[in-house]
């Protein structure tokens, strides 16, 4: 424990449990691995950017389970993250100053990336990274091309589900 006069603060120790990837293209393998979320059922999803692509992985082996590549044609994802009812992903793309929405896979086979909507941000605003709020559903955007955090709330029912 490290304790100084102003604060006090315990040591965890981690210890690695399985390490996925190296650079390339073929599956478990990576260009620019930008953002990491886990799913409900124990998935870990990471956006692949350069390889435009979402990979995914059980969480307790590190065993490959698939990738989402069919909604990247244009630009690679840069974050990723669920929405509270595990329903739906969002999605950043950041030279496309867009933000995807997909539905998320039931368990088992992760099948193919299917876009319900899209939020197109303004030009050059470039979303880097991305979180959701796990209790209200808002959406936090930090944008790097126009250097701030934007904050995103549901409005209307098809939003408002995220949070139910």
């Amino acid at each position: 424990m490290c304790c100084s006069d102003r604060m006090c603060l315990p040591f965890i120790d981690f210890m690695i449990l399985w390490l996925r990837g190296e650079n390339g293209t073929e599956p478990a393998k990576f260009n620019i691995p930008h953002s990491v979320t886990v799913d409900s059922v124990g998935r870990v999803w990471v956006a692949d950017r350069g390889n435009r692509r979402i990979q995914v992985f059980d969480k307790d082996t590190g065993e490959w389970l698939g990738a989402w590549n069919d909604c990247f044609a244009e630009e690679g994802p840069s974050a990723v993250r669920f929405t509270p009812d595990g329903k739906r992903l969002i999605i950043a793309q950041l030279n496309l100053s867009r933000l995807l929405i997909a539905a998320a896979p039931p368990v088992g086979n992760i099948g193919n990336c299917s876009v319900i909507s899209t939020i197109q941000l303004a030009d050059q605003v470039l979303p880097h990274l991305l979180d959701v709020s796990q209790k209200t559903g808002a959406i936090y955007v930090a944008e790097i091309g126009a250097k701030q955090v934007q904050k995103y709330v549901p409005v209307n029912s098809y939003f408002s589900s995220f949070s139910s």
